[in-house]
């Protein structure tokens, strides 16, 4: 089936390539305009000359337009035509037929599992099974129970070995087949892999033991989905959505059902609540296909910021000064301050330096690497060291360009800053004349006639009156306004390193990230410098004494490093994430042996989309309501949203307050309520099936 749908394809695409390259003319999206199309290239190929017509066969093309094969569908035609982002499968009523008429109870299904495990067994390839065989007799050697023989399968399946992945399951099930988790996460693979048939009597057999089940409701929902039941498929997903409105998958398979319809505007709200619980390439380039631009608040946020990051707030300005003797007896402090500030600004200039060397290494590195190639030698051209993605990396770039835009917290810096500038630009403009005439005001005149002056000629002024009152003034309309603007200008600073660092460690390789570290304490420190008030101590001291002395002591940075850990521990393998980065480590002591299999029987590596969320806590929880559902509130766990890009997302789900060092977390947002946070997760995992089946090419039969 798979094979025929496969020629069908190309037979649409190859004709479409052909009839344009005659005429531009709008491509047909349904059956009708295809097979008027054909009937009008035949038409055009029918007026060509004898000499015309041999030419063409010379160079290999017929001069008759082949029919349209049987069995297509307008669906397969507009999803060939436009690309197959937004399509949804036909009915599949060969698969839809093979489905098991015999309904599944609690007595047949040992029966059921048996017969699906046979089904396995031929589909897959013969190394596979040998392999799985293998690690299954050693998970049982070494005394492990049916649930972490199931986790050991879902660690293969979140990895690309699928075969191997379904093939351990099924041994799980039929270890203890009353455990809802391992039957559900079965029927998932049995889905994904490309047998939605097989899995539907027994994802059915499930909801009735636990109705409402967000999981199974999914999972038998986009079962139907793959078989080209959307209306069927969408009875279910509206269940799921009910009861969880930012559901990953179902809201992503409910999008493409509503875009077949042609409801865009409902099918893009949909993506949006899928992308709002986790992140994957694939919706991005969904929403931007249906013509909107994803803004980085329609991204959930990995983890909480941590409110000070690099220990901004320790640095503690001297006081400021309200009025001329206070400046008089504050003076020294500010004088320490900002010397203290240079220093330090000097030492991480130096700091930076070693970074700075190794950057223009780089680009020294590919500027020899690129130079006399031309640009098609360029694009021939592999990378030896592939950059690796990170996770998050999209959802970090979205927000650190809306910083800059209005609103954004680098735009709302620029209005704070245009604010202290206006005022110092004001001072200046109006400084000179206003002490001329506070001077002027004040000057006096000789009452008579002396060796000095003439009676009422101009003596002068008072130095400390003049000295005051100009005091009052600039405090009164500048150094006063400009306090505040200061307070401002720092805050607004503050909230931008902390929100840039924050995304930036996403999106950067650990030498830059410490370059930018750097250069956002010297920005600090630099701000702080400058935001000494206006000195007026113009016409020399007066009544207070100038403190000659200070004692002050500018304080040190924290250093900033990832505080977010991860871990799904699936008994032969650890994942482990660290702020974006991953990595796997596999337990040679569990399992020994030459374990090296990632194909499948088409020698070609496989995977799948789906989500998949585990939690830290043992069986006792939520018991009696299924599997571990998206949504539910848990103790603590995570959660990671994976496509055939390998694992996009991952994110703690839970409602416990954090303490450090434990192993809970805050909400099922991935919010995280203490800034030093180590998640493991070894306990409950379940398999939330995506939007696409066919994983495992022996199945589908």
């Amino acid at each position: 089936m798979k094979i025929a749908m496969k020629n069908i394809f190309l037979w649409i695409l190859a004709f479409v390539c052909i009839h344009n390259a005659a005429a531009q003319q709008k491509n047909p999206t349904t059956t009708k305009e295809m097979r008027d199309k054909i009937k009008q290239a035949q038409q055009q190929l029918d007026k060509l000359t004898p000499e015309q017509k041999k030419m063409m066969e010379q160079m290999g093309m017929s001069t008759t337009v082949p029919s349209m094969p049987n069995g297509i569908t307008d669906a397969d035609v507009k999803a060939a035509v436009n690309g197959d982002a937004f399509s949804v499968p036909s009915k599949n009523t060969v698969l839809i037929s093979a489905i098991s008429k015999i309904t599944v109870t609690t007595a047949t299904l040992p029966s059921y599992i048996k017969s699906l495990n046979d089904y396995i067994e031929k589909g897959i390839s013969n190394d596979a099974k040998i392999f799985a065989q293998q690690v299954y007799a050693t998970l049982k050697a070494n005394q492990f129970d049916a649930a972490s023989i199931g986790n050991a399968s879902l660690g293969y399946w979140t990895i690309g070995n699928l075969e191997i992945a379904v093939y351990i399951m099924g041994r799980a099930c039929t270890d203890n087949a009353t455990d809802a988790d391992l039957l559900s996460n079965f029927a998932a693979m049995l889905s994904m892999g490309g047998a939605p048939h097989r899995a539907i009597p027994l994802l059915e057999y499930l909801n009735k033991q636990y109705p409402g089940n967000t999981t199974i409701l999914n999972n038998l929902g986009q079962a139907w989905f793959y078989l080209g039941e959307t209306d069927k498929a969408n009875e279910q997903l509206n269940k799921v959505v009910k009861a969880f409105a930012y559901h990953p998958q179902a809201n992503y398979t409910q999008c493409l059902i509503e875009q077949s319809k042609g409801n865009t505007p409902k099918a893009i709200e949909k993506m949006k609540n899928s992308i709002a619980y986790s992140y994957s390439l694939d919706k991005l380039n969904m929403l931007r296909k249906l013509g909107y631009k994803v803004k980085g608040s329609d991204m959930r946020i990995p983890f909480r910021l941590d409110p000070d990051p690099l220990g901004l707030k320790k640095f503690i300005r001297p006081d400021v000064p309200m009025s001329y003797a206070d400046e008089l007896r504050l003076s020294a402090d500010w004088d320490a301050f900002q010397k203290q500030v240079n220093e330090k600004s000097m030492q991480l200039a130096k700091d930076l330096i070693p970074y700075q060397q190794t950057n223009n290494q780089r680009a020294q590195q590919a500027y020899e690497k690129f130079a006399g190639k031309s640009a098609g030698q360029i694009l021939q051209m592999k990378s030896d060291n592939a950059t690796e993605s990170k996770l998050y990396q999209a959802t970090a770039q979205r927000n650190l360009e809306e910083m800059n835009k209005d609103g954004g917290a680098a735009y709302r810096l620029k209005v704070a800053k245009k604010q202290i500038d206006d005022l110092i630009k004001d001072f200046k403009a109006k400084d000179e004349a206003q002490r001329k005439s506070i001077e002027k005001q004040n000057s006096i005149k000789a009452e008579q006639e002396t060796e000095l002056a003439k009676k009422g000629e101009n003596l002068g002024y008072d130095n400390c009156v003049v000295q005051q009152k100009y005091s009052d003034w600039v405090y009164t309309n500048y150094n006063k306004p400009l306090e505040e603007a200061y307070k401002n200008y720092l805050h607004q600073l503050y909230l931008k390193i902390t929100e840039e660092l924050y995304w930036e460690q996403f999106v950067q390789d650990e030498a830059t990230f410490e370059a930018t570290k750097i250069a956002a304490k010297k920005e600090w420190l630099v701000a702080l410098g400058n935001t000494r008030y206006i000195a007026t101590n113009k016409y020399g001291d007066c009544k207070a004494a100038e403190k000659k002395t200070s004692k002050y002591k500018l304080a040190d940075f924290d250093d900033m490093h990832c505080i977010y850990k991860s871990m799904l521990d699936f008994r032969v393998c650890t994942m482990i994430f660290e702020c974006g980065k991953s990595s796997i480590s596999f337990d040679a002591g569990r399992l020994s042996g030459n374990f090296h299999f990632k194909s499948d029987n088409t020698g070609k590596e496989r995977f799948v989309k789906g989500t998949m969320e585990a939690t830290v806590i043992d069986k006792s929880v939520s018991a009696g309501k299924g599997p571990l559902q998206v949504g539910a509130s848990v103790k603590a766990g995570m959660g990671i949203e994976f496509t055939n890009r390998g694992i996009e997302d991952v994110y703690a789900t839970g409602e416990a307050k954090v303490t450090t060092g434990s192993n809970t977390v805050s909400d099922p947002a991935g919010i995280v309520s203490d800034p030093s946070v180590s998640i493991t997760v070894s306990g409950r995992m379940s398999l939330i099936s995506g939007n696409m089946s066919g994983g495992i090419s022996g199945f589908g039969k």
